[in-house]
């Protein structure tokens, strides 16, 4: 689908004893600079007037003489035409060849308006290079049609430089007002993909059924809403390439690796899992063996102060023995010591509790060193948790998370996939609906009403669009873009084209018919895949510093930035740009670059030679 439309290759002014002006075109962007008065309007003229217009170009000194122009155009199917007027009597020829070769081609007259009765003029071989099939469009509120014409695309593709720096939208001519119905039916036309045929051929007939009516607008609606679809997942796809083999391939590998890290990961949870319960049993017993130490110390206590009394009692005896010839003092009777073996139970019981003290000293020493190598291993064990923690969390857990998340982006991208070549084969049957239901209404010639309002997500699509060409263009640090349905105008931050005032105009036109090449492009709409600019950056300035200043200069970011966006697209598609300034000279080298000097003895002096 991609084959439709064409470029310019020559563009060639010619006269009897003259010598030939051309210029030659290709496809991407095509900049011609310099002085005014060199002829860069005069160019953007003739190819004006080559595609149908009604005004002659400029009568200007250098063009005395000179009374046939010449355009070479080639399509991208494979074709190459040379489309000739006379700029005296304005008639057209067609001839089926390169423009060097015309003098041996018996040339083909045609027509310079559009007829839809005869297809012998430059509006419809254009219009059949382009692939748009439209007929008629409404040109009133009272429902009147008018036929689409090449003109049409011209309108939207080629801003003068008077209507470059207009406020109303692009879609209107110069001649056009805010109320042409005619200019917003073909806008609307070349946005949807749909004319007004079926109004126009059965406006008069209220008599007949209107379900295939109904019918194809919906399909008519589905159709562009897929290819918006279509669109938009392949914006967010772009870059990424699509082979279903290698994402089934790449989510078995990350479900494998899912599966191995998941086994390792439970693997070491049952291992902290039993160390953590090995953990608390141990804490269990050295609790148990501290309360034991405690509970020994304490009984330690009892059998040192057992000692101390015994001690005591023994220093006692020692004392007492000493007193035979001592008379008690209460029964007066002698003591009789070697009546009562005091001594030896006493010395008895304290060997006995210093055996009993020495036993409990060691149980004491034995299970402090118990608990000692307890501690040890709580300690092992806690650094031991502490790796498989550190290694669950800090390793296991973060790959998981990222493989689980490359799997559902992985498998995120093939459903996208999937669903661009869903929709596309969505696409075709409901194009071949579309077919079978525009033949039932031309059976039945069922009435079908017009409406010149565009799709709500082909505006919002539009103007993403418009919105990212003026970020590349670096207009603004932020930028947003609406669609102003009544104005039929885009909408920048909140303001129209009136609040920025005509530099800023420039670029916005110039951003709104890019968009629209841009938009038809991606959607397989028809459209000439051309578009022509004159003077694009000369009025346009950055704010100013004070607002009663003068002295504004060209904002160099927005003049280099604007020159690459368009030098992006090198196929299919073509730019041509006449403007006063000169971009810097890396980007010269990278385009099809003319400097007209207005000088003799400097380069080339502009489109028209001196001296011709």
């Amino acid at each position: 689908m991609d084959n439709y439309g064409f470029y310019l290759s020559t563009l060639s002014l010619r006269g009897k004893g003259k010598k030939n002006a051309e210029i030659t075109f290709y496809q991407g962007l095509n900049l011609i600079s310099g002085a005014s008065n060199t002829g860069k309007t005069f160019i953007f003229q003739c190819i004006d007037f080559i595609f149908g217009g009604r005004d002659v170009p400029k009568n200007i000194d250098e063009r005395k003489g000179y009374d046939i122009v010449l355009l070479e155009l080639r399509t991208y199917d494979g074709r190459i035409l040379t489309l000739r007027r006379n700029l005296t009597d304005k008639k057209m020829y067609v001839y089926e060849c390169e423009i060097n070769e015309i003098d041996n081609i018996v040339p083909v007259e045609i027509k310079n308006q559009h007829d839809k009765e005869d297809p012998g003029n430059v509006s419809t071989i254009l219009l059949d290079i382009c692939k748009a099939p439209y007929k008629n469009v409404v040109k009133n509120k009272q429902g009147i049609t008018v036929s689409f014409s090449f003109r049409d695309f011209v309108h939207i593709s080629m801003l003068s430089e008077k209507r470059i720096i207009d406020s109303i939208s692009p879609i209107y001519p110069e001649d056009s007002m805010y109320t042409n119905t005619k200019s917003q039916s073909a806008f609307r036309t070349i946005m949807t993909g749909k004319d007004d045929t079926f109004y126009s051929e059965n406006k008069q007939k209220n008599d007949v059924k209107l379900g295939a009516k109904a019918k194809l607008e919906i399909v008519e609606n589905m159709i562009l809403d897929t290819r918006i679809s279509i669109e938009e997942i392949s914006r967010e796809l772009e870059g990424e390439n699509f082979n279903i083999d290698d994402f089934e391939r790449e989510i078995t590998s990350l479900k494998n690796q899912i599966t191995d890290k998941s086994s390792t990961l439970d693997t070491l949870q049952m291992e902290r899992n039993s160390k953590w319960m090995n953990l608390q049993n141990i804490k269990s017993e050295k609790m148990l063996l501290s309360e034991s130490v405690k509970r020994f110390k304490l009984l330690r206590k009892n059998y040192e102060s057992d000692l101390e009394r015994l001690d005591f009692i023994e220093e006692a005896i020692f004392f007492t023995e000493q007193l035979v010839d001592i008379k008690c003092p209460v029964c007066d009777n002698p003591f009789k010591p070697e009546e009562v073996d005091v001594k030896n139970g006493v010395l008895a019981e304290f060997k006995k509790t210093r055996m009993q003290l020495g036993d409990l000293i060691s149980t004491i020493l034995e299970t402090q060193e118990k608990e000692h190598i307890m501690s040890s291993e709580i300690n092992i064990i806690k650094l031991e948790l502490q790796t498989i923690d550190q290694i669950i969390e800090e390793e296991l857990q973060p790959m998981l998370y990222e493989f689980k998340n490359k799997i559902e982006n992985v498998m995120n991208l093939r459903d996208k996939f999937k669903m661009i070549e869903f929709n596309k084969e969505k696409l075709k049957e409901l194009i071949k609906n579309q077919e079978e239901l525009t033949d039932q209404i031309k059976a039945k010639k069922a009435k079908v009403e017009f409406s010149n309002d565009v799709n709500q997500n082909s505006l919002k699509l539009f103007s993403q669009i418009v919105q990212d060409i003026l970020i590349d263009w670096q207009l603004e640090e932020v930028v947003n873009v609406e669609f102003d349905e009544v104005k039929k105008d885009i909408i920048i931050n909140g303001k129209d084209k009136e609040g920025f005032g005509k530099g800023y105009a420039s670029i916005l036109n110039s951003a709104f018919v890019v968009g629209v090449l841009k938009y038809a492009i991606k959607l397989g709409l028809p459209h000439p895949k051309i578009i022509i600019l004159d003077s694009p950056l000369t009025t346009y300035k950055e704010k100013d510093v004070k607002e009663d200043t003068n002295d504004q200069k060209v904002k160099e970011e927005v003049k280099n930035a604007f020159f690459e966006s368009l030098n992006k697209y090198q196929e299919k598609v073509q730019f041509i740009i006449l403007e006063n300034i000169e971009p810097k000279k890396e980007i010269q080298k990278k385009i099809n670059y003319y400097r007209f000097t207005r000088n003799e003895s400097i380069g080339r002096y502009g489109f028209i030679p001196v001296n011709s």
